[in-house]
């Protein structure tokens, strides 16, 4: 079943986990800037990965035999505030490709005043280009996770961002609820460290009246053999959910979402 990865960090992986993934369906994938940095760094570290996600990863991906499309952002881990200030003179300059289709993962974890700031300035920066976001919030175990969502959906609105155009992505149970009523579309990170498949299909299966808000992703599924968002369709082909549903999930949210020019 062809399916679009809407959050899959690439960098992270290499050709031969890639040509796998492609076999599996996947006809597109967005790239987003990773929210951490292992370490502390200057800008120049971060303008070296935006320059590879706009020229290897591009180019990886029609060699392989699917369209990579790129969120860019600056990351709120990693990076000193001098660099990150850096990186936002920096950023427009990045989002003038065509392929830069979103800015992510800007978001929230723990809610710090340099996250906050950092946060607000992006959301500024996404709409003044008319780009969506990918937001990150703090996965589906992280005991801060009910308290940080509510701030991030607050920030959102304080800046008024259209709802609309954003994906509260790493969802987890005790606050899909919250994120469904907020508006936004609800990001299902099908991950080792995230939302098994079952419990992803659960909810979609659960809530088949709202299947336009939900957006699939794997991030960087090395867990579960990197199929993960393939095995989610696998779970709803087993309940018996319309095969157009399932499409609709897999394929037409995320080209819609992110205005995809694919077939």
């Amino acid at each position: 079943m062809r399916y679009i990865d809407p959050h899959l960090h690439t960098i992270l992986l290499d050709d031969g986990v890639m040509m796998k993934i492609a076999l599996t369906g996947m006809e597109a994938c967005v790239t987003p800037m990773l929210h951490s940095m292992n370490g502390i760094f200057e800008a120049d570290a971060v303008l070296t990965l935006w320059e590879r996600f706009l020229g290897f990863e591009l180019k990886r991906g029609s060699a392989i035999g699917y369209e990579a499309f790129v969120s860019l952002g600056v990351p709120f881990y990693g990076l000193t505030e001098k660099g990150a200030e850096e990186c936002l003179k920096r950023l427009p300059d990045y989002l003038k490709n065509d392929k830069v289709v979103a800015m992510g993962e800007i978001g929230l974890d723990v809610g710090t005043a340099f996250e906050k700031r950092l946060f607000r300035t992006q959301l500024q920066i996404a709409k003044s280009h008319n780009l969506p976001i990918i937001c990150h919030t703090p996965i589906r175990l992280a005991p801060q996770g009910p308290e940080i969502i509510k701030q991030v959906i607050n920030i959102i609105k304080e800046e008024k961002f259209p709802m609309d155009r954003v994906i509260l992505d790493h969802a987890g149970e005790s606050t899909f609820d919250f994120r469904m009523a907020s508006g936004a579309k609800v990001g299902l990170s099908i991950c080792f460290d995230k939302m098994p498949p079952e419990s992803a299909a659960n909810l979609i299966l659960n809530n088949r009246d709202k299947l336009d808000r939900f957006i699939i992703n794997s991030e960087v599924a090395s867990g579960d053999g990197y199929f993960t968002v393939p095995m989610v369709a696998l779970a709803l082909r087993r309940a018996k959910l319309p095969y157009k549903d399932i499409y609709k999930v897999i394929y037409e949210n995320p080209k819609a979402f992110f205005n995809l020019p694919l077939d």
